[in-house]
């Protein structure tokens, strides 16, 4: 229960303040991390950073005062629920006041994508599959890890995806991290579906999933189009490198308002891992 509730008010803490209020704490952090990482050979880089801070994490857990206190502090550091909202809302505020070229900006410092070409359908599209994405990496695969593991948990997932995002780490800490998604992503993937058009995400996460150029990302944005009942995918420029994926879904083309129906989805995600996260521990 203590955990639950730790996780809870992270995620609410994190939606209240601005996510600038804590990039000053985030990044030295991440900085540390990432220079220890750079330091040691690609063969001792899982084991030493990921079973280093498994051990310190978990001895820190079960300290009566601190263990709780540095919970919740690791929560708002790695939680990014705030971020990815914000993020999104912001790109809906511009291209409801007709600033698009600002919209446009916005997307490509929250998406990566260049999108200079694209039209106020692209960008909400973007926007949308950026978001459903985000929120998994962000918030629910951390969530997952950390009810399965507490803090260890949480330390576990996030330590492996700093090493596999460092250069030289090789495919085995990008397999590692895809094994640690394994199963959270598909729960992702079941509630967005449940909480949405739930015969239409099963269907189109059955038989267009695969056709994404990545496994993941074709689970999580076929999901998602079924849920919302519109058309994600597409070529877009990535780095002026042109990226093309298939058009995924049935429904309607992605318009402004599926940022804020996306935002209202993820929501209700979270909303329904509150209840069965409170279900779990009252039994």
């Amino acid at each position: 229960m203590d955990a639950l509730v730790l996780a809870i008010a992270a995620l609410i803490l994190s939606r209240l303040i601005r996510p600038e209020t804590f990039e000053p704490y985030r990044r030295p952090v991440i900085q540390a991390l990432e220079s220890t990482t750079d330091r040691l050979p690609n063969s001792l880089r899982l084991p030493v950073m990921v079973g280093g801070g498994i051990v310190l994490s978990a001895i820190v857990a079960f300290l009566p005062v601190l263990g709780p206190l540095v919970t919740f502090a690791a929560l708002l550091l790695i939680l990014g629920y705030g971020r990815v909202t914000e993020d999104a809302l912001a790109i809906l505020t511009e291209l409801r006041g007709g600033s698009f070229s600002q919209a446009q900006l916005h997307l490509s410092q929250f998406s990566g994508v260049d999108a200079d070409q694209l039209d106020e359908n692209g960008v909400a599209r973007v926007a949308v599959e950026t978001q459903t994405r985000r929120l998994f990496t962000d918030v629910f695969s951390p969530l997952a890890w950390f009810a399965l593991g507490g803090l260890p948990g949480l330390v576990l997932l996030w330590t492996s995806r700093i090493i596999a995002e460092r250069d030289g780490s090789g495919e085995t800490s990008q397999r590692w991290v895809s094994l640690l998604n394994w199963i959270p992503l598909r729960l992702y993937a079941l509630t967005v579906g449940i909480m949405g058009d739930r015969e239409r995400s099963r269907s189109i996460w059955k038989h267009q999933a695969r056709e994404f150029s990545d496994g993941e990302t074709g689970i999580i944005v076929a999901a998602t189009a079924g849920a919302l009942r519109v058309r994600l995918g597409g070529s877009r420029c990535v780095k002026g490198v042109m990226v093309r994926e298939p058009i995924i879904g049935d429904g309607d083309d992605c318009a402004r308002y599926h940022i804020e129906e996306m935002v209202a989805l993820g929501q209700r995600s979270l909303l329904l891992w509150a209840v069965g996260g409170l279900l779990i521990t009252a039994l």
